[in-house]
């Protein structure tokens, strides 16, 4: 008992059954007919597949049916998320310049880099004895990179301030007891 590619089913004893007869797939004789030849990618027995006629072709922008890949400059079609030529994939089809992708491509390869250090000032910010280290760290490092953490997942931001506030709060309260210490010590 075999599948038949075209419908996904089996392909019983009692069905009437096609064989193709390049590469001998087992189908449904009707789903055969339908299809008009093998559904498996390759086969010489695959239809034909028709040519898009121009008004078929999804026209993206300013009217435009092709934009320049921003990575190789190859002309791809203005809906494509995935240049043909070199295999770059694109966040989305709207066209993109070579210098905003370069740009972008930059910044999505220093990301994992700033999650990183989001979660270790989040975590250094946590720890009491700690916290005065990360206000230091997350006061200078955060100002720098702000735009690089607001691109991140929501998550990363609110860590990232939650941290900073937490850090900034207990280092106050450190200040603070020192203070009524030294105020009550002396006194």
């Amino acid at each position: 008992m075999s599948t038949c590619a075209i419908c996904l089913s089996s392909v019983t004893e009692g069905d009437a059954k096609a064989a193709c007869p390049d590469c001998k797939a087992e189908y449904h004789a009707d789903c055969w007919q339908e299809n008009g030849g093998c559904a498996l990618y390759g086969c010489a027995q695959a239809p034909q597949v028709a040519q898009r006629q121009s008004i078929e072709i999804p026209v993206s922008y300013w009217g435009q049916e092709n934009k320049p890949c921003p990575a190789c400059g190859q002309q791809i079609l203005a809906a494509a998320t995935r240049c043909r030529h070199c295999g770059t994939t694109f966040a989305s089809a709207r066209p993109e310049d070579a210098a905003a992708f370069q740009q972008r491509s930059a910044l999505e390869q220093r990301l994992p880099k700033v999650k990183r250090t989001v979660l270790w000032l989040f975590g250094i910010s946590a720890i009491p004895c700690t916290a005065p280290a990360g206000a230091v760290w997350g006061l200078v490092w955060y100002p720098t990179h702000r735009d690089e953490v607001k691109s991140l997942p929501s998550l990363y931001p609110a860590l990232c301030k939650i941290g900073l506030g937490l850090s900034i709060g207990q280092t106050i309260m450190f200040v603070a007891m020192g203070l009524l210490y030294a105020v009550f010590r002396g006194a």
